[in-house]
């Protein structure tokens, strides 16, 4: 048992830096404006923005969201529908800015030999720490148990007691 996740994949490569995932020429307080900023500046993916993201995992590489910590940059994934992000590893600042958003993002080091299609029907097994897709399973890196517990109250608000964020 445990929390499941099951979505298509977006897939993504090596380096891939905040200012590519959403341009600062996007940052917004209006939540559209926001959300029209997604993917706009990965190279081949400038179209993407304008597709319905709704239940989507997104697949990074290495060091994925390196670059500026702007909110916005983590608050996007949310407005687009994005229900989890996997990555070989994650820049630090990115991976606790969509934790604290309550967007389950696991690191998974063996995806690396793994290249994934596109569209590739993904289960995310946020309990049991496992990435699954066609006959493969792989070892996600266990998240510590603050992040789960932020997760499983939905994000970092109510997890302390506080309003929600959004």
């Amino acid at each position: 048992g445990g929390v499941m996740i099951q979505g298509p994949a977006i897939v993504l490569g090596d380096d891939v830096n905040t200012d590519e995932l959403h341009p600062s020429c996007f940052y917004s307080l209006n939540d559209d404006r926001v959300r029209d900023g997604f993917l706009r500046a990965v190279e081949g993916r400038e179209g993407d923005a304008d597709q319905n993201m709704q239940g989507k995992i997104i697949v990074g590489g290495r060091n994925f969201g390196i670059g500026s910590s702007r909110e916005t940059g983590a608050r996007v994934f949310l407005l687009a529908g994005i229900q989890a992000v996997v990555a070989v590893s994650f820049a630090r600042i990115f991976h606790r800015n969509v934790l604290n958003l309550g967007l389950p993002a696991l690191a998974c080091p063996a995806l690396a030999e793994y290249p994934l299609k596109e569209g590739t029907i993904l289960t995310v097994d946020l309990s049991g720490g496992q990435l699954l897709f066609e006959d493969t399973i792989l070892s996600t890196k266990p998240l510590d148990p603050h992040w789960q517990n932020v997760l499983q109250a939905g994000d970092l608000a109510p997890y302390l007691g506080l309003e929600p964020i959004a």
